[in-house]
């Protein structure tokens, strides 16, 4: 909505005009008679003599509205207008003459005032209008030198925006501009922070409407709070092309008061055609200048994956002939690059045809797919077998033609090791022991370490017996049950289960994996808390499921370390000690616990035992003393 505002008789009048033409005309009204031209109650634009305030207060409540002369006790007014307006008030005071003599020098004083105001007012608008020709011009002009040396967006828009509201005089101004959403979203602003907020409450409303119809708007005398206390004026027009909305320049609060006009809308509209052109300029040179970047950074990506000493490069054309191969390609391959490059990689890296290399080579060529750590494990042509980790991806040109296949390797053959390695720890570990594991676990002497341990065998005397009786599912039930309370007890006394052997379990303590200084009294008492495991378990089930544990204890040095190959390991212990546990658990009777003399050594304050009559055991020619343990002292 575009609303004038009523001319102003102080702006088109200058004071010395007014007092001047009331001098000439005051000899029409005799001496004693007073003058006065005011535009309010209150305010005298000029008097050619001084005039009482009272008086003209009291003529402006008898002016009339129309152009007529009011005459009453205390003097005569009459109004001024300008183009259908009243602007003012033509006072008299004093001894007026006659009224008809009155009222005829007021009317000719009136008419030569408006004559005057009129030719001020059409004077004012010739040179408004000229200086907004000049204004156009010379902006239109400044804009096209200003768009032609910015291609950056951000720089363009706040430029624009700096121009528009300096020519039309706008204190706050914004360009929003549609995003990926389809929003209106404000890309720069000018002006007092509070003050945009505020205008952009209304302005944000105002400029949706004008994107959407893609006609200009002016709102002038928008009241900012609800008393309209304090105005605000608003002036938004498209930005827009031949092809798309692009968004909305929006301007508010004219300098001084003033109100936006046609012509700042038509000055505003130019500015934003040709400010849609440079920003559709300036964003197909970001489009541009982001695909040189790209470029550029694949292209450092590259020259850094090639200058990398950890992983293999391999690159090859649309003819499947090697182009490059990185020192890292040598050794993980062991293939020299001079016996690679110029050549078809199939027959380079023909031991990894047996892979499924070959095939996501040809599907990555194809179909412009990528692959990331695909994990392949050839042979080498001497045997080695190798883990490696693939990923494929093409090479492209600047126009996105395909140039080749991109191959980076990286051997992970160690760190499948390591993790068969902690794959074999977790069968004798709890999970929580596990993660607390150093990361090298070469410090554990998993290949093999000589140590002072105490081994301890424990089988189910009788299950040969039971077995053959009973189906394999309740045989199988059993067996679990049993060794179920044994491999409770040896967790709880931080020992670990080497091995099942049947009916029978070995357990391990003081190994690498988890060191324990007391390991003979451990052992021992894992021993003793299984036997009163099988006792107390014994009262739960049938006559014929209760079988009872012989158990062999026995301290000594041991290797204890991974025995096996590659493909199969187990961690264990060999040695004496071992084979003397394992012989004493032999000689057992049904219930009993034997331990080894350097057992009983180490635990002979905690235990009561029952000394044994040496014996000779099976591939040992010396007597071997033995203990039968018989109670535990510190569990009493």
């Amino acid at each position: 909505m575009n609303v004038e505002r009523k001319p102003r008789l102080k702006k088109l009048l200058h004071p010395e005009q007014i007092i001047t033409l009331l001098r000439d005309f005051a000899p029409l009204f005799g001496p004693e008679v007073s003058l006065a031209v005011s535009d309010e109650a209150d305010h005298l634009l000029g008097s050619h003599q001084p005039f009482p305030p009272q008086v003209a207060h009291a003529l402006w409540k008898a002016a009339p509205e129309a152009a007529e002369v009011a005459i009453t006790s205390q003097g005569a007014a009459t109004p001024i207008c300008v183009e259908a307006q009243q602007v003012g008030l033509i006072l008299a005071a004093g001894p007026l003459p006659p009224p008809a003599r009155t009222q005829a020098a007021l009317t000719a004083l009136r008419r030569a005032l408006e004559s005057l105001a009129g030719v001020a007012l059409e004077r004012r608008a010739i040179a408004r209008e000229a200086l907004d020709r000049y204004r156009e011009i010379n902006l239109l002009y400044n804009l096209g030198e200003t768009l032609a040396t910015c291609l950056d967006v951000n720089e363009l828009l706040q430029r624009v925006l700096t121009e528009a509201s300096q020519i039309i005089q706008a204190h706050q101004g914004a360009i929003l501009l549609y995003d990926e959403a389809g929003e209106l979203v404000t890309a720069a602003s000018t002006g007092l922070i509070e003050e945009l907020e505020t205008a952009m409450v209304e302005g944000h409303t105002l400029a949706e409407a004008v994107a959407r119809t893609g006609k200009p708007q002016i709102v002038n005398d928008f009241d900012l709070f609800p008393n309209g206390e304090q105005q605000m004026s608003l002036l938004a027009v498209p930005l827009l092309t031949s092809e798309r909305r692009l968004g909305v320049i929006l301007l508010a609060s004219k300098a001084e008061g003033a109100i936006f006009t046609a012509g700042d809308e038509k000055l505003l509209s130019a500015l934003a055609w040709q400010a849609a052109i440079a920003l559709e300029n300036a964003r197909l040179f970001d489009n541009v200048r982001q695909q040189r970047d790209e470029i550029a950074t694949m292209k450092h990506y590259m020259d850094s994956i090639f200058a990398s000493i950890t992983s293999g490069v391999i690159t090859t054309d649309t003819h499947d002939v090697i182009t490059a191969f990185n020192r890292a390609a040598e050794m993980i391959l062991r293939i020299p690059a001079r016996q690679a490059v110029n050549h078809p990689y199939h027959q380079v890296l023909g031991f990894l045809r047996s892979t499924s290399l070959p095939a996501l080579v040809k599907d990555v060529r194809q179909h412009r797919r990528t692959y990331v750590d695909q994990e392949i494990c050839p042979y080498l042509p001497h045997g080695e077998q190798l883990h490696l980790n693939v990923s494929i991806s093409t090479l492209q040109g600047s126009g996105g033609e395909t140039l080749g296949v991109a191959i980076v390797v990286d051997d992970v053959t160690e760190k499948r090791r390591y993790e068969r390695e902690r794959a074999l720890v977790r069968r004798y570990l709890p999970s929580g022991l596990v993660d607390r594991l150093p990361h090298d676990l070469a410090e554990l002497g998993l290949r093999g370490e000589r140590r002072v341990i105490t081994s301890l065998f424990a089988d189910i005397q009788g299950f040969t017996g039971f077995s053959e009786v009973n189906p394999p599912e309740r045989v199988m039930e059993v067996l679990n049950n049993y060794l179920s309370l044994a491999e409770a007890a040896i967790r709880f006394n931080r020992g670990i289960v080497d091995k099942y052997v049947g009916d029978a379990v070995m357990a391990l303590f003081n190994t690498p994996l988890l060191e324990e200084e007391e390991h003979a009294w451990r052992a021992v008492r894992t021993a003793w808390t299984l036997k009163e495991a099988v006792e107390s378990y014994h009262h739960h089930v049938v006559p014929e499921e209760r079988l009872f544990l012989n158990i062999g204890v026995c301290t000594g040095v041991a290797v204890v370390g991974n025995v096996g190959t590659e493909d199969r390991m187990e961690y264990t212990a060999i040695g004496d000690t071992v084979n003397l546990a394992k012989r004493l658990q032999e000689s057992a009777q049904p219930g009993q616990i034997l331990i080894s003399h350097m057992t009983w050594e180490m635990v002979r304050d905690r235990v009561q035992v029952n000394p044994l009559p040496a014996i000779r055991v099976r591939g040992r020619q010396a007597l071997t003393r033995i203990y039968e343990v018989v109670d535990l002292v510190t569990d009493r």
